[in-house]
């Protein structure tokens, strides 16, 4: 796996957290179909899905639940 790309960390992180494409690409200042292939390259380079449409809604996988604790973990203020 190639190293990962902190802008696809941060894209995904606001997918995971807004549940729809176009609100975190609103909240990006992306276009939403930009997000989508950055999340698509994102998925290709970990070799899972991150997401599955539940209706109109973007539900985490397991490998998805498993990927946002590590960007909540790398984004959190280290403390000493």
């Amino acid at each position: 796996m190639k190293s990962l790309n902190f802008n696809h960390l941060r894209y995904f992180w606001a997918v995971a957290h807004e549940g729809s494409l176009t609100r975190a690409a609103e909240q990006l200042n992306l276009s939403q179909s930009s997000l989508s292939v950055q999340i698509q390259k994102l998925e290709h380079q970990m070799g899972h899905p991150l997401f599955e449409r539940v209706g109109k809604r973007l539900v985490l996988t397991e490998a998805g639940q498993i990927s946002l604790d590590y960007a909540d973990t790398v984004s959190r203020p280290a403390t000493s």
